[in-house]
């Protein structure tokens, strides 16, 4: 994604705040029968769709969509929560440096390096940003087009980044589910905290924090949680004596079972099955 910017030179055409200038508005529509320029749309009040060539995608607070060229585009409003948005239409080239010299290259697909719409987590210092790309831009100062070039390479590497954020959190998610179905297949054996880390490469202490986020509870209480869940159907479905369930959900000492087993569902495990 980072490489993309190393070369990316804008040029900005305009900017506009929720006005609906270049659209023709028809009851909840407002639609473009061709986009003409690349633009850069971002929702942050308000519920929505756009279709760009008969694709639907929702529009709603804190979206940000990329509309490419030539495209056949349709954005429709919900009456009830009428979009307010920025948005950026603009241009670029791709310029590479050999040495001293300079190359300027038209790309072939003209396209920001992310999905054509992206929700966003920190959309309010996203709007912050927007706002002051806008003014600056409305004021026409001097030095302005420099000033609105430098905001919006600033804007993009800001959506760039909260993506690839995102992009890690989930990978994080995954690999914390991955070892929750381990667990879910393995809870007979030895499941120490180190071993569950190693199995998602990660340190124990930052497993034990990701676990929590996103299972809510921590690695043992949920190992604890699944054994007696065994456990208990064991007891019900069996007449395997309370020693052998122990060993068979993981639990080496049955001693130590029968107290965890107490404490956590109110009852031995003897009268549990009795019950």
């Amino acid at each position: 994604m980072y490489e993309f910017f190393d070369s990316f030179y804008p040029h900005i055409l305009n900017v506009i705040h929720g006005k609906l200038e270049h659209w023709e508005t028809q009851g909840t529509q407002i639609y473009k029968k061709s986009t003409s320029r690349l633009s850069l749309f971002y929702v942050y009040e308000g519920q929505g769709s756009m279709e760009l060539d008969g694709k639907k995608y929702p529009l709603s607070e804190g979206i940000v969509a990329q509309i490419p060229l030539k495209r056949r585009l349709v954005i429709r409003n919900a009456p009830e929560a009428p979009l307010r948005y920025f948005m950026i239409e603009y241009d670029f080239k791709l310029v590479r440096w050999q040495g001293e010299l300079t190359r300027c290259e038209e790309p072939s697909e003209k396209s920001l390096p992310f999905g054509l719409v992206e929700p966003m987590t920190d959309h309010r210092g996203l709007r912050s940003d927007m706002q002051l790309l806008y003014r600056i831009w409305s004021e026409k100062n001097s030095g302005y087009t420099g000033q609105a070039k430098l905001l919006f390479f600033n804007l993009l590497l800001r959506i760039s980044e909260q993506l690839r954020e995102r992009q890690q959190d989930d990978s994080a998610e995954r690999s914390i589910m991955d070892c929750v179905n381990y667990i879910n297949n393995h809870y007979q054996e030895s499941l120490e905290r180190e071993l569950l880390a190693r199995k998602v490469s990660l340190s124990s202490s930052y497993f034990s924090v990701l676990f929590k986020r996103y299972v809510g509870c921590s690695p043992v209480q949920y190992i604890t949680k699944v054994r007696l869940d065994k456990a208990m159907q064991l007891l019900r479905g069996s007449n395997k004596p309370v020693s052998v369930v122990a060993l068979e959900v993981g639990f080496h000492d049955p001693l130590y079972f029968s107290r965890v087993f107490t404490r956590e569902i109110g009852v031995t495990p003897r009268a549990y099955r009795e019950a």
